[in-house]
């Protein structure tokens, strides 16, 4: 079944490409094709990713070439309401744009009411767009929705996306996007930014980096925590959903690992969601040191909990991602779906544990039932490593 659902999907993705032509053709005979390294001193620079948390925490690892090959330059970003806290406090980003494209919206809603979020977020980004008239827009992600139709519909000059896209024919300047399963999708992703006249030395400072942590975040830990300082307690994350529950462990897992280091360690509980608090509460019944901040945590308070943590626990999710991005061990479990050299956690202090099966990477979105590139691994395997 799921390989018949993403036949159909490939089959629509193919007649959608075709027919982008025709519906912005006036556009397309305006545009100059590439006109990108005809840039030399943009004055606002657009980033484009509509995608999940994770997603967007990669894509924003570009960033710091940007800031350091176009110092004076200001940077947008579009991203979805799911995932634009992510960018919103960013030190090096002036504007930050909403657009909750249907596709890419988790939510219980149906999709017509998706697809009226959707049209209401973009009717106002394109205003938006359109008003601080960015001379650069840059698609970072290369799947649907790449979201240059709406750079596009911005009169944007430059618009540069990769060329698998489904509308790259709306581009004026298209990169490869490599093929290679060992290369990480962070420096896949740079490597549109190579349409522009960009110094290869810039390429180096590619990092993914988050906000700084504020006072009332640092206090909404604290707070949950029962200290005055952060600096004043030691403890450690698990975070055992996904975005994807195949991608998950069972809760008897999660029970043994909290048992064996419950007894020396405070263990911080996060995540979000009916099914995820009723986990939770399932794991931690009758064990000390233990503390559930599942939905308790704003996205900052959650960020600023694994910044100081020693380290965190989880599976194939954003919180590897952003333990990484904040420079704290984290050991996660990954499922083969998408490739693990691709998906990981970039931190120095990352560490990843999967099973190299022939099957992987399947890229079945939501994996198969089986998913034996997850199991065998025991609760003793990440303890071990983190001591």
């Amino acid at each position: 079944m799921e390989i018949r659902k993403q036949q159909l999907w490939t089959a629509g993705k193919a007649v959608l490409k075709s027919l982008i032509p025709f519906v912005f053709g006036t556009a397309l005979r305006k545009s100059p094709k590439n006109a990108a390294r005809n840039v030399k001193t943009p004055k606002r620079i657009l980033l484009l990713n509509g995608a999940h948390i994770g997603d967007v925490i990669v894509a924003a690892s570009v960033i710091p070439i940007l800031r350091g090959a176009y110092p004076s330059a200001e940077i947008g970003f579009v991203a979805g309401s799911w995932a634009q806290m992510v960018v919103e406090n960013h030190p090096w980003v002036t504007y930050t744009h909403r657009v909750d494209h249907w596709r890419a919206n988790r939510g219980t809603d149906s999709l017509y009411r998706k697809m009226l979020q959707f049209i209401r977020t973009r009717r106002v980004a394109l205003r938006e767009i359109r008003d601080l008239k960015y001379d650069v827009a840059i698609s970072l992600y290369a799947l649907f929705p790449d979201l240059l139709d709406l750079s596009c519909a911005a009169r944007i000059p430059v618009r540069i996306g990769f060329r698998r896209s489904i509308f790259a024919s709306l581009a004026t300047d298209l990169v490869e996007l490599p093929e290679s399963p060992f290369v990480h999708q962070g420096a896949c992703l740079s490597e549109v930014l190579r349409a522009l006249p960009i110094d290869p030395v810039h390429f180096q400072s590619r990092q993914s980096t988050l906000a700084p942590s504020s006072a009332t975040s640092i206090q909404e830990v604290c707070s949950l925590l029962q200290v005055s300082r952060l600096e004043d307690v030691r403890y450690r994350i698990i975070h055992m959903g996904s975005g994807e529950v195949r991608r998950e462990f069972p809760v008897s897992f999660w029970r043994e690992l909290s048992e064996k280091l419950s007894p020396e360690h405070t263990l911080v509980f996060t995540g979000r969601g009916p099914r995820e608090e009723a986990n939770v509460a399932t794991v931690i019944r009758g064990l000390g040191n233990c503390v559930n901040a599942c939905g308790r945590l704003t996205w900052g308070g959650f960020v600023a909990a694994v910044r100081y943590a020693e380290a965190l626990y989880g599976v194939e999710s954003m919180a590897g991602h952003v333990a990484g991005a904040v420079g704290t061990k984290c050991f996660v479990v990954y499922g083969g779906t998408a490739g693990v050299a691709k998906w990981r956690p970039e931190g120095k202090q990352s560490t990843v544990f999967t099973n190299h099966v022939p099957c992987a990477p399947c890229h079945l979105p939501g994996g198969c039932a089986a998913m034996t590139c997850m199991q065998g691994i025991r609760p003793d395997d990440l303890i071990h490593l983190s001591h």
